[in-house]
């Protein structure tokens, strides 16, 4: 299992547009896909359903002094193995290219942050709910699949 610090690691040197809430729904992402296809976690991480989407609070903590600013693309070594690479990679090829705000609307429309939000409230979103809704996302799960593959 990754530390937050690399996977975070990971992501901010393969992207170099990225805010605190787009590392957010990034990571958010990544460790969805990797609990829905693996059934294990990527890293030892938990989110919760705040009012902008899903939110890892370790996370957010440590990034918050950038505010809205964009985070410095990372530039240092990442003792990550090839295969969580390429598995990150494959998620980010799929969501990466959409703004933060973006990717707040389209967690805003999936159940794991619906039902855990209710309307109100930073409650937990539990790994079952996201593996369950990920799980079934066949579409973008073949992409990531074949990019891993190819």
């Amino acid at each position: 299992m990754l530390s937050i610090e690399s996977l975070t690691n990971v992501i901010l040197s393969m992207c170099n547009d990225v805010s605190n809430k787009k590392l957010q729904k990034l990571s958010y992402y990544v460790y969805a896909w990797y609990l829905a296809i693996y059934n294990q976690k990527i890293a030892d991480m938990q989110f919760e359903a705040w009012a902008h989407g899903p939110v890892c609070r370790k996370l957010y903590l440590k990034y918050r002094h950038y505010g809205w600013s964009v985070i410095p693309q990372y530039r240092g070594f990442v003792l990550v193995d090839d295969k969580k690479i390429r598995f990150i990679e494959g998620v980010l090829k799929v969501y990466a290219s959409y703004s933060a705000d973006e990717l707040e609307r389209m967690t805003h429309n999936e159940a794991p942050w619906l039902e855990s939000r209710n309307g109100y409230g930073n409650a937990i979103i539990p790994d079952i709910a996201i593996k369950e809704y990920y799980s079934r996302q066949e579409e973008t799960k073949k992409k990531i699949l074949d990019f891993i593959a190819a």
